[in-house]
């Protein structure tokens, strides 16, 4: 059982502070090495990563439709895609790592060689987060081309002004992609600890939902009474506002205040999360 006396000890300044010096462990960085390297030797990653250059590249043919709006609808769904695609492969990646090293009884081999329980939750969180990142920048430079080139074959435009014209906003939107994606592992790894792959997975897909549809349920509870509202309010503080971070919803250049905020907000909130599982994983008996 997870009791208040446990909450307390992981709240506690020392409990935090072994784990912000793991994040700078050797141990940590061996672990996460080894994860991205064990990622991309698996077909999930090319099959992410061929899936989301057809996905993009087919977006060419829905132009045919948009009436001048080429360009937004190919950065739209090209966006879309890239989220989608990192988010799969980081859950994917998460739920059978942690779960699967479990159950073949590689996390005792790990323990036995004096690697921390933190170690191996940070390592693979930066591990996976590596390997999404990895992907990101692939896709998110097939995006960057395909935008490129359809400004100056479609509509004729010079080249290096168009470059920088189509790059300067997508680099906004690509941020906030990153920083769902970061939180979302962070999630995934957690969840990983105690669930199997299913329900972690069904988990995940769950405080996504939620996270993205948190301002319309507020919105249409407004009208309800103030206690079941508080109660509903309260439930949301601990779900991810990804909603903040839905990039396709951005038509023009991001202050740098706004993304500071977020950027704060998603590092604050993976800091929490994968506090929360490293202190549920040591004490989690291994076998």
């Amino acid at each position: 059982m997870f009791h208040v006396k446990h909450y307390k000890d992981m709240c506690s300044v020392k409990s935090f502070g072994k784990f912000a010096s793991e994040i700078f462990n050797s141990s940590a960085a061996i672990v996460a090495i080894n994860t991205v390297r064990e990622i991309l030797r698996q077909p999930l990653f090319y099959f992410v990563i061929c899936s989301g250059a057809g996905l993009m590249a087919s977006s060419l043919l829905f132009t045919l439709f948009t009436f001048g709006e080429d360009i937004q609808m190919i950065r739209e769904m090209g966006v879309s895609t890239i989220t989608i695609c990192c988010l799969c492969l980081a859950s994917l990646s998460a739920s059978h790592s942690v779960s699967k090293e479990s159950e073949r009884g590689t996390i005792i081999t790990l323990l036995s060689k004096s690697v921390s329980r933190r170690a191996i939750i940070l390592g693979k969180f930066f591990g996976i987060l590596g390997a999404a990142f990895a992907a990101f920048l692939m896709l998110g430079f097939l995006l960057m081309m395909i935008l490129w080139a359809k400004d100056v074959l479609g509509c004729h435009a010079e080249v290096l002004p168009s470059l920088y014209q189509q790059a300067y906003p997508l680099f906004s939107q690509l941020t906030l992609v990153f920083l769902q994606i970061a939180i979302f592992c962070s999630i995934a790894i957690a969840g990983s600890v105690y669930l199997p792959i299913v329900s972690n997975l069904s988990f995940c897909m769950f405080l996504y939902i939620a996270g993205n549809l948190g301002g319309f349920f507020q919105g249409l509870l407004a009208g309800g009474k103030g206690g079941f509202l508080w109660y509903v309010s309260l439930f949301y503080v601990f779900i991810p506002n990804f909603e903040g971070f839905c990039a396709v919803r951005v038509t023009e250049n991001v202050s740098s205040v706004y993304l500071a905020l977020l950027t704060l907000y998603a590092a604050l909130y993976t800091t929490f999360v994968l506090a929360v599982a490293c202190e549920i994983f040591n004490r989690k008996e291994c076998r």
